[in-house]
């Protein structure tokens, strides 16, 4: 019983850091203040009262709609809260209560983040990423799962390597194979997880980017279509961090 209460508040720090994250999501690419105004519904513009935004609770009470106006609300709301519980308890149970835990729990509320937002708007908030990078480089010194150096080097090869085919694509095919962003987003990846999470991003993420395209390659016969990246990058990255030690045994038997 004495491990379930650490875990339970490492949930709940999740779900309210999760509520947040929503506001990040609808606002930076509408580059509205994360500050102000304070949160409202965006049809009736009604602010909302604290007891309407609670995390989870409030979207059951309210069955998913604004008690002013009855708009519905996205249910992407309870779930990025719902995922960003799991994530706290995820890092916590793998790092325990560390600097590496605190830093990759943030990593992966990042990665997040930036997914929803790419997904749907095809933008990848430089103040995320390369702030993300540049904050993965700084916190390198305190941790015990990357030296300064592994997260320089890390960061450096995932710039470089995307962006020779960010290039390839723009002065040999003039079209953007590749967006700038995702340049950043692997330099982000690579300063917080090394060069294994530029490798495990670019392999793991391209096979699931592949997957999810193939359907509509086959269906429309043609690959003459836009399909944002980042999140495949990133869903790549957590795979190959989260599993890293069986990824790297199973590479290591074959």
């Amino acid at each position: 019983m004495k491990e379930f209460w650490p875990y339970l508040a490492v949930f709940l720090f999740g779900l309210i850091l999760g509520s947040f994250y929503n506001v990040l999501i609808y606002r930076l690419p509408r580059n509205i203040s994360i500050v102000f105004p304070s949160s409202h519904c965006p049809e009736c513009k009604t602010p909302i009262k604290w007891y309407d935004n609670i995390p989870l609770i409030s979207y059951v009470i309210l069955k998913g709609r604004c008690r002013h106006c009855g708009e519905k609300i996205p249910p992407r709301y309870p779930l990025v809260e719902l995922a960003s519980g799991f994530l706290a308890v995820l890092s916590y149970y793998k790092w325990g209560l560390s600097v590496d835990g605190v830093v990759y729990y943030f990593f992966f509320s990042a990665l997040l983040v930036m997914s929803i937002i790419d997904w749907y708007y095809f933008i990848l908030p430089p103040g995320i990423n390369i702030g993300g990078l540049v904050l993965g480089i700084l916190v390198s010194p305190f941790r015990q799962d990357i030296t300064p150096k592994e997260s320089i080097i890390g960061a450096v090869v995932g710039v470089l390597i995307p962006f020779v085919i960010y290039l390839y694509y723009v002065k040999f095919r003039k079209i953007e194979g590749l967006g700038f962003g995702d340049v950043i987003l692997l330099g982000f990846i690579g300063s917080v997880s090394g060069v294994y999470g530029v490798f495990s991003a670019l392999f793991i993420g391209s096979f699931l980017g592949l997957l999810y395209a193939l359907p509509m390659i086959i269906r429309h016969k043609s690959m003459n279509f836009a399909l944002p990246f980042g999140p495949f990058l990133s869903l790549g990255a957590f795979i190959g961090i989260v599993f890293k030690e069986q990824i790297l045994t199973y590479i290591i038997s074959v």
